[in-house]
């Protein structure tokens, strides 16, 4: 018999978080969720609580993807160690420098490159953060402002083009399809869907609005005007997840060079894509590779081409011995250790939440009795609120998914209605996880940027709820007015472009 834990099952997650705002101490707060949790399925037992959360902690790191995730990270920490010794970021900041003259030119051309680097959202953050790091730096452009880049043109970006997120969403459709019934053809669902994957589509737009405005509100606004009236990209007693200069010391500046900034990240890029084809050769049709692929083996693979093409620069060229080839190594993961520390915990959390069964509970507080006009707008928060308490998209689309689209074929009995709930699911989903201090994505932008993770979480939200608010409302005319999904972009735009106006405007006159 199954233990249902009702409102109990929120607990966890609204400690972890409402912790990591308090305290900004990320690992103490994840660790205390978890432990919540892990007494809450022990009846109030502390001692058994404890072994629950650490038998947890040890399930997580266990699971074969979320392993390859962590040698993934660890190898892309030597990656940049390699990048950063060698003098290619030196090299591509005095390239950089006379071209990019403006601040709005480092915004656009961060912006404009996480569009193009879309097969993965996290190398997405890889590459792109490592390109603008330091020219950022030089620009006196806040830390905040990367990440935030990072993190909206990332996952959003992702959902949408050539990717092994397609791959799963493909997947997620068409559970929800044979659950209602559907017969039909999932690929052409998702596409479907894509338009009506408004706050994905908003996140990205808002980018370039912010950028090309050159406005800012909220804790986004006092972040850049502390980077351009002192000069400090990140608050003075803020704890950086990863500071290249401070954690490999001096880069080596007597021979930089292009190719140690770009080689290895070609090999980065190259490999990983062989890796998707490779693992999913077995499928017939390019979407059937893409469904077939293995995306933990071909990151993990990219990574390890990208620290043995570092290698082999340094050796090469003689600009390292090869004990220093293994220091700048070791070097690279450490400056990683964090983030895998807070992968675990967040990993360990989400299985804690899975336990409680909370997007149960939270499934059945909607009821059967809603009308189809509110529907839309519900499923897009109920993803909002299960991906920001447990920190996975990913996981908020397997729960949700094959649960919205059956539910909407139930109340109206039309096709297309049904089956865009795919693309409202991820909409909600991606905005859960792209706020979320526990989510790798979130966690992946604070680290490539150099940001302080909570100072990234913080800044962000503000805009992703702007966002969010209007996508709320083109959902609601969806539902009860079923409108063509590009009436409410266009509609949604001119939204977002008033509003970011308004309160940019009131900011900088206030302030």
């Amino acid at each position: 018999m199954e233990i249902e834990f009702g409102i109990w099952s929120v607990l966890p997650p609204l400690v972890a978080i409402l912790l990591c705002f308090l305290t900004k101490r990320v690992l103490i707060s994840l660790f205390i969720g978890v432990l919540t949790g892990g007494i809450i399925i022990s009846s109030g037992n502390p001692l058994l609580g404890l072994t629950y959360t650490f038998d947890k902690i040890v399930v997580s790191m266990s699971d074969e993807w979320n392993t390859r995730l962590l040698i993934f990270n660890l190898l892309m920490g030597s990656g940049v160690a390699f990048i950063w010794r060698l003098g290619g970021s030196t090299a591509l900041t005095n390239w950089a420098r006379p071209k990019i003259k403006t601040n709005s030119q480092a915004g656009i051309g961060a912006w404009l490159l996480g569009i193009v680097v879309f097969f993965n959202d996290i190398v997405n953050a890889a590459i792109v953060g490592n390109v603008f790091r330091d020219v950022y730096e030089e620009k006196k452009i806040s830390k905040e402002k990367l990440s935030y880049i990072l993190d909206s043109t990332a996952a959003p970006v992702a959902t949408f083009f050539i990717s092994d997120w397609i791959a799963f969403q493909i997947g997620m459709i068409q559970s929800g399809m044979d659950a209602a019934g559907i017969e039909g053809n999932a690929f052409t669902s998702y596409l479907q869907g894509i338009p009506f994957n408004i706050y994905c589509i908003f996140a990205v737009l808002f980018v370039g609005i912010v950028v090309l405005s050159k406005k800012d509100f909220g804790p986004m606004f006092f972040a850049e005007k502390r980077a351009r009236t002192t000069g400090k990209t990140i608050r003075e007693d803020a704890s950086p997840m990863m500071d290249v200069g401070l954690e490999l010391g001096k880069a080596k500046d007597d021979k930089p060079m292009l190719k140690s900034f770009f080689f290895p990240l070609i090999a980065l890029v190259g490999i990983t894509l062989f890796g998707f084809y490779w693992t999913g050769r077995a499928g017939g049709s390019f979407t059937e590779i893409l469904g077939a692929s293995d995306p933990s083996k071909a990151l993990l693979w990219g990574a390890f081409a990208m620290t043995f093409t570092g290698a082999f620069i340094a050796l090469f060229h003689k600009l390292m011995n090869l004990k220093e080839v293994m220091e700048t190594i070791i070097d690279g993961m450490k400056i990683m250790l964090l983030a895998c520390l807070i992968l675990v915990l967040a990993w360990s959390l989400g299985g804690i939440t899975k336990d409680l069964k909370l997007a149960g509970y939270l499934i059945t507080l909607i009821g059967d009795s809603i009308p189809f006009g509110l529907f839309p707008l519900i499923i897009f928060l109920l993803g909002m609120v299960i991906a920001f308490s447990t920190g996975t998209s990913w996981g908020a689309m397997t729960i949700l998914t094959p649960v919205a689209i059956p539910m909407a074929y139930s109340m109206t009995g039309d096709v297309y209605l049904s089956v865009v709930m795919g693309g409202i699911v991820f909409s909600g989903a991606i905005f859960g996880d792209h706020c979320s201090p526990i989510s790798d994505t979130t966690v992946m932008a604070s680290i490539f940027s150099g940001s302080d993770h909570m100072d990234h979480v913080a800044t962000q939200i503000p805009y992703a709820l702007v966002c969010a608010a209007i996508a709320s409302i083109m959902y609601l005319l969806f539902g009860f007015f079923n409108l063509n999904p590009f009436i409410l972009i266009t509609v949604g735009i001119i939204f977002l472009v008033s509003i970011h106006y308004l309160l940019g405007s009131y900011y900088e006159k206030k302030y």
